[in-house]
C-alpha cells in the first residue's frame, strides 16, 4: 500500500513539474495616478462628490510617473499538450518588487498647484491566468512608502507663495502619510514576442494612506510596462 501511494505521489509530482512553467524578468514604465481625497464631516453629505481637505474643496488632477520591477511567475499547464493543441492555458501566481513612482497635483481655489510626489515599493501577490498570448491578472498587494515631496507652483495671478496659499492650502510631507498601503490589483498584457510583453495593471488603494485626523485619503492608478522576460530570452538566445 505505501509503496502504491509512493509511486502516485511520484507521478502527481513528475506531471506538476512538467507542466510548469517559470518567468523571470524586469519591468518598467509610465503611471497614471491621482489621489481621492476626502473629509470625513462630508463624505455623507448628498451633493458633496469633489475632493476636500479640511472641508475645503480642491482639484485633484493626474501625476505621471514611472514604474521599475522585477517580477516572478510560476504558471501550471491546466490541460495537456494533446487536449487542444491551438489553445495553451496556464493558471498560476506571481509577485516579486515593484518600485512606484507616483502621486497628484492638487490644486486650490487661487489655482495654485501642490505637487504631490509619492515614492512606493510594491509587493503584488496575484493570481495569474494565460491564454496563448492572452495575460490576466488579479489579486492584492502591499506597499511600503519610501518618501514624500511637494512642490509648489503659484498660478501667474499669485505669485506670493505665503499670501496666497497659507490660507487654504495644504503642504503634503511624509508626517500626513502612513507608511503602509494596501491595494487591489487587475490587469491584461499581451505577449508581443517570445520574451517581450505588454501589460496595463490598475491598482486601487484600500486603506486610508492620511494621518491627518478627518481626512480619508486613497491612491489609485494605472501602471503601463513592457516586460522583458529573462529566462525566455536566455533560452531563445
Amino acid at each position: 500500500m505505501i509503496e502504491k501511494l509512493l509511486t502516485i505521489g511520484l507521478l502527481c509530482i513528475s506531471t506538476i513539474v512538467n507542466s510548469q512553467d517559470f518567468k523571470f524578468g524586469i519591468k518598467a514604465g509610465p503611471v497614471l495616478s491621482e489621489q481621492t481625497l476626502r473629509s470625513e464631516s462630508l463624505i455623507n453629505i448628498p451633493g458633496v462628490n469633489y475632493n476636500t481637505i479640511g472641508g475645503i474643496p480642491y482639484d485633484v488632477n493626474a501625476y505621471t510617473g514611472y514604474n521599475l520591477g522585477l517580477n516572478l511567475e510560476i504558471l501550471f499547464k491546466l490541460f495537456p499538450d494533446d487536449y487542444n493543441k491551438r489553445v495553451k492555458t496556464y493558471l498560476g501566481f506571481r509577485s516579486g518588487f515593484n518600485y512606484s513612482s507616483q502621486g497628484a497635483i492638487v490644486e486650490d481655489v487661487n489655482r495654485t498647484s501642490f505637487i504631490n510626489q509619492l515614492n512606493y515599493i510594491q509587493y503584488p501577490i496575484l493570481l495569474s491566468f494565460r491564454m496563448n498570448n492572452f495575460i490576466f491578472f488579479i489579486g492584492p498587494q502591499l506597499s511600503n512608502i519610501l518618501r514624500v515631496k511637494t512642490d509648489i507652483k503659484a498660478s501667474t495671478n499669485n505669485i506670493d507663495l505665503n499670501t496666497t496659499s497659507k490660507p487654504i492650502s495644504f503642504t503634503f510631507s511624509n508626517n500626513d502619510f502612513g507608511n503602509k498601503e494596501t491595494s487591489f490589483v487587475y490587469g491584461f498584457g499581451y505577449k508581443i514576442y517570445d520574451y517581450i510583453s505588454f501589460e496595463i495593471k490598475s491598482t486601487r488603494g484600500l486603506t486610508n494612506i492620511s494621518r491627518v485626523v478627518g481626512e480619508v485619503w486613497k491612491n489609485r492608478s494605472y501602471d503601463i510596462s513592457i516586460h522583458l522576460h529573462i529566462n525566455d530570452f536566455i533560452k531563445k538566445n
